[in-house]
């Protein structure tokens, strides 16, 4: 199909035509990764390894990290006036503080 065929359709064609594409690209999406992970498998198998085995340490409950609760306070080890609430986004002191290996304090 070309633009002109395109030009050609009525506004609700054109959209099922939209959608019936996007269909088939999510298809073809997930066909592309099974097969990627079918041949992972198979060259980790030879070696005597599986998926699992790549993984490395998983931190918290996840792999995402520590878990963090709200309704708790944590606060920075140095600078006591940077708080959070374990609400929402993770501020950028704390991301710092987890990259570094260490752990905020818990007040709460």
């Amino acid at each position: 199909m070309n633009i002109a065929t395109l030009n050609e359709l009525q506004d609700g064609e054109l959209r099922t035509t939209i959608e019936q594409a996007e269909g088939i690209l999510k298809r073809r999406d997930a066909d592309r990764k099974a097969k990627a992970i079918e041949t992972a498998r198979a060259t980790l198998a030879a070696a005597g390894l599986t998926l699992k085995d790549l993984g490395g340490k998983v931190k918290g409950r996840n792999g995402k990290g520590p878990a963090y609760h709200s309704g708790h306070i944590y606060q920075h080890p140095a600078n006591k006036a940077l708080t959070w609430n374990g609400k929402g986004k993770k501020p950028h002191w704390l991301a710092e503080i987890e990259a570094d290996g260490r752990k905020p304090l818990e007040i709460s």
